[in-house]
């Protein structure tokens, strides 16, 4: 079976785990290509992550826009990897996200793919029908205050304030600034 992993940096030949939101060192894979590449763009540093997907019922990625032209402001220009791999001894999902596993020890590389432009690879996705984007117009208003009230108790859980010029900080108070306000 292939699996697929996303990086910022390309031409490695060995995947390692590194630490993750989940407590500990992982490596993570996706069997859709589309769910894998999203990852190669990192808005927010680890403990931190921000990655609003899920799946259609066709079982297609729809990525949820919380901001105005969230998808454009973090994807645009921005290059990715694409690795391909298989056999490799995976170990649990602790995202609990469908078609996921993980790997605790290094992976072999069998593929690198560039990807120049992400955001364009994914309208070209999106004009076959295999991605759909959730424009922030059409989230209705209690997901999005959901989402404020999760970046509120990450403020407050990492104690964010404290640190404003943080990367983390700086990403909620530039897209989520209501989260940022609410957290005092």
């Amino acid at each position: 079976m292939k699996w697929y992993h996303g990086s910022p940096v390309g031409g490695l030949t060995e995947l390692k785990p590194f630490l993750s939101e989940h407590g500990k060192p992982y490596l993570y894979f996706a069997q859709d290509p589309l769910v894998a590449l999203l990852y190669a763009v990192k808005p927010v540093p680890k403990p931190l992550s921000f990655y609003p997907y899920g799946f259609a019922g066709d079982g297609k990625v729809v990525y949820s826009e919380y901001f105005e032209n969230a998808f454009w402001k973090l994807y645009s220009g921005q290059k990715g990897y694409l690795y391909t791999c298989s056999d490799f001894v995976g170990s649990e999902n602790p995202t609990k996200i469908p078609g996921v596993c993980t790997s605790t020890a290094p992976v072999m590389a069998e593929k690198c793919t560039e990807i120049p432009d992400l955001y364009q690879y994914y309208k070209e996705q999106e004009k076959r029908g295999l991605f759909y984007l959730r424009p922030y117009d059409t989230i209705p208003e209690k997901e999005r205050n959901y989402v404020l009230e999760g970046w509120k108790k990450d403020i407050q859980d990492y104690h964010l304030k404290k640190t404003p010029n943080h990367a983390s900080s700086i990403f909620i108070k530039t897209y989520f600034p209501a989260a940022w306000e609410m957290a005092d």
